[in-house]
C-alpha cells in the first residue's frame, strides 16, 4: 500500500514538472490567445484608421470590418462587396506576458494559424516585408483562395506588433478588383495607429 502511494506520488510529481515545462514550451511555440468568435468579436480594439468616405464600417467575428458595397442583390437590402478590410487583434496569453516576443514571433504564429485552414501543404503565400511610418517593420502575407470552387479572393494581411499585441489588417477582394483598390487600402494601412 505504501509502495503504491509512493509510486503514485512520484508519478504525480514527474507529471507536474513535465507540465510546467510544456507550458513554457507552449509559450515559445504559440504565445497568443486563440479566442472563439464571440470573444474575438467583443475584444476592445484600440486604434484609429482613415476610412474612405464611401466605405461603411461594421463588426465581424474577427473584429472591425470596413467595406465598399457593390451590386444590389435582393429585396432584403443585401449588397455584394467589392472590397473588405478587417482589423483584428491577437494578444499574448497571460502565462506568456513575462517573456519577450517580436514581430517575427507574431508572423510565425500567424502563418501556422492560417495554414490550419488549408489542406496539408496547400497554404502557398507570398511574404513581403514593409515599413510603416509609425511602427517600422511590418510583414505582409498575401495569398489567393477559392471558396466552393466558384468564388475567388486575393487576401493580404498586414501584420503589426507593439507591446505584446499583434494587430492584423486584412485586405480581401475579388482578384479583378484587387489592384484597383490596393492604393486605397495602402493609405488606410499607413494611417493605422494603435492608441495607448
Amino acid at each position: 500500500m505504501i509502495k503504491k502511494f509512493l509510486f503514485i506520488s512520484l508519478l504525480a510529481s514527474i507529471y507536474s514538472c513535465s507540465s510546467a515545462k510544456r507550458v513554457e514550451k507552449r509559450c515559445k511555440d504559440n504565445p497568443f490567445e486563440e479566442l472563439d468568435s464571440l470573444l474575438s468579436a467583443n475584444q476592445k480594439l484600440n486604434y484609429t484608421i482613415h476610412k474612405p468616405k464611401d466605405w461603411k464600417k461594421g463588426k465581424t467575428s474577427n473584429g472591425d470590418w470596413y467595406f465598399l458595397e457593390y451590386k444590389y442583390i435582393d429585396s432584403l437590402n443585401y449588397y455584394s462587396r467589392k472590397v473588405d478590410v478587417y482589423i483584428g487583434l491577437d494578444k499574448l496569453r497571460k502565462k506568456c506576458v513575462t517573456q519577450s516576443f517580436s514581430i517575427d514571433d507574431y508572423l510565425h504564429y500567424f502563418v501556422n494559424y492560417k495554414s490550419k485552414w488549408f489542406p496539408k501543404d496547400k497554404f502557398k503565400y507570398l511574404l513581403l516585408k514593409g515599413k510603416h511610418k509609425v511602427y517600422g517593420d511590418m510583414y505582409i502575407v498575401k495569398y489567393s483562395e477559392k471558396i466552393n470552387s466558384e468564388i475567388s479572393y486575393t487576401r493580404s494581411f498586414f501584420l503589426f506588433f507593439k507591446e505584446n499585441e499583434g494587430y492584423v489588417i486584412q485586405y480581401a477582394a475579388n482578384p479583378k478588383y484587387y489592384n484597383n483598390y490596393l492604393p486605397v487600402v495602402e493609405k488606410m494601412v499607413n494611417s493605422f495607429k494603435i492608441l495607448n
